[in-house]
């Protein structure tokens, strides 16, 4: 993938990503159209993954970044009461807002 590619890619995906971000994204774009070459092909032909499955590591544990997901945590809220108290019109719980179609 050349870097025109990934900047067309990004702007049909509506992300607004600076030219440095789409310079250390582009290898990582490379890697994962790598992956999906190798799946494609997998059905007929096992060393597209250049070696034993068993031996393939794709999981978050081995990625450099680390897991990106966060912890959930909850935590209580007065935002709905917030938002309920101004609001012009509601009716118990809901909102009221005006029909557009």
């Amino acid at each position: 993938m050349i870097q025109d590619d990934l900047r067309t890619t990004a702007r049909l995906a509506h992300l607004d990503l600076s030219e440095t971000e789409l310079s250390a994204a582009l290898g990582d774009f490379e890697r994962m159209l790598g992956y999906f070459a190798a799946m494609r092909a997998a059905d007929t032909d096992e060393a597209a993954f250049g070696g034993p499955l068993e031996e393939l590591s794709l999981s978050a544990k081995d990625n450099p970044a680390g897991n990106s997901l966060r912890d959930d945590n909850t935590a209580p809220s007065r935002l709905s009461e917030t938002l309920l108290a101004s609001s012009p019109e509601r009716e118990g719980r809901y909102l009221v807002v005006p029909n557009v179609l």
